[in-house]
This record gives C-alpha cells, structure tokens and sequence, in this order.
C-alpha cells in the first residue's frame, strides 16, 4: 500500500512540473517588434514650416538621398527653387521645384535626389529680398545661406510659371496608412493564440492526473 501511494505522489508530482513547464506562448515580443519597425519607417522625412513671416524654420536643412523635406505652408508663401549665383530668380528652363501657394496649414515636399545643395526661397512678392530663403545640403565651405540672403536684398524676384516638382499631402500620413494598421493586428492576435495554448496544456494534464487517480482509486 505504501509502496502504490509513493508512486501515485509520484506521478502527480511529475504531471504538475511538466504542465507548469510547458512552453507558453503570445507573449508581447512579436508586437513591439512590429511597433518599432512602424515607427523606423517614419524616418527620413526633414519638416520646415513656410511662415509666419519672411522665414523658413528651419532655414537649413542636411537630408540624405532619398528623405523627403516636408513643408508646412503658413497663408501667402511659395517654395521655388534657383542657383546661388542668382537668388531669387527661377532656374532656367524650367528645371526647379514650384508649389504655387498653398492654402494655410496645407502640406507639400519634395525628394531630395542629390546631395548637392539645393537653394530655395518664397516667390512672393519683395518675401525672398527680405531673406525668406533656405538651402537643403548646404556646401561645407564657400556659398553660405547668409551670402545667398544678402545678394537676395538687391535682387528683383519672380516666381516659375508652373508648380512642378512635388507632392501635396504629408509623408507621415502614407506610413501610418500602411503600417499602423498591420502592427495593431499583429499585437492583438497574438495574445488570445497564446491563452489558448496555454488552457489546453493544463486541461490534457488535468485530464490525466485524473485518470491516474481513478486507476489508483480502483487497486485500493
């Protein structure tokens, strides 16, 4: 008798270790992983707010080939692209971006495609004279931002004859369009597969425990 009642302690001690040893699953890694690449891809993306008043804030900007500047339009303003050795004046042939002039509070950018500097200035009227210019990449040495708003005060602007170049609507609206939806789905499937994993180990090791005790019931 003491012999059947050691090893049934036995068994039930060995049942209950595996059950509470089993493998549990859902836990909240694969949600924050899919948080943080949503987040990661935001990246890249350089905002300058067009106003209020003759400004561009910031007025300097360094991206890297393929971000994006992302402008903020205050009510009256332009962004228009022209060289350094003539500010204020379109490039020629068409070349340079244009947003027109946008409403207030609307959004416009552009890609940057090359590292080269990239001036741009507000093609309102006596705005780029009054130093409502930027640059984007701007040269390590030489032609500065300052050296570009002086010529500027002497220079008689205009503005290009088509809006060209860019993009109406924010970055960041696409990016959370696409991923945030896909990183909550993820986060929350997870979590009901991983209780249901864990009810059906301990409800298969109840079962057995039970067993056994009705095969010990029996010999006693």
């Amino acid at each position: 008798m003491h012999s059947i009642l050691s090893s049934t302690a036995l068994i039930f001690g060995v049942l209950a270790t595996s059950t509470l040893a089993s493998p549990q699953y859902g836990d909240n890694s694969a949600s924050t992983t899919t948080s943080a690449s949503a987040s990661a891809s935001t990246s890249g993306i350089h905002a300058v707010k067009v106003g209020p008043g003759l400004t561009f804030t910031p007025d300097t900007v360094t991206a890297a080939e393929g971000d994006w500047v992302e402008f903020t339009f205050g009510s009256g303003h332009s962004v228009a692209q022209s060289s350094f050795d003539a500010p204020c004046v379109p490039i020629s042939g068409g070349a340079g971006v244009y947003s027109g002039f946008p409403d207030d509070g609307d959004v416009w950018r552009i890609q940057v495609n090359s590292t080269d500097p990239l001036w741009l200035y507000c093609s309102a009227t006596a705005h780029c004279e009054g130093g409502m210019a930027m640059v984007v990449n701007p040269p390590s040495s030489g032609n500065t931002l300052d050296a570009y708003k002086s010529a500027a005060s002497s220079a008689q602007g205009s503005s290009p004859e088509t809006v060209q170049g860019g993009v109406f609507g924010a970055a960041t609206d696409d990016s959370s369009s696409s991923s945030t939806p896909s990183a909550t789905g993820s986060g929350s499937s997870a979590s009901p597969t991983g209780n249901a994993g864990t009810s059906n180990v301990i409800s298969n090791g109840l079962m057995i425990m039970g067993a056994v005790a009705a095969g010990v019931a029996a010999v006693l």
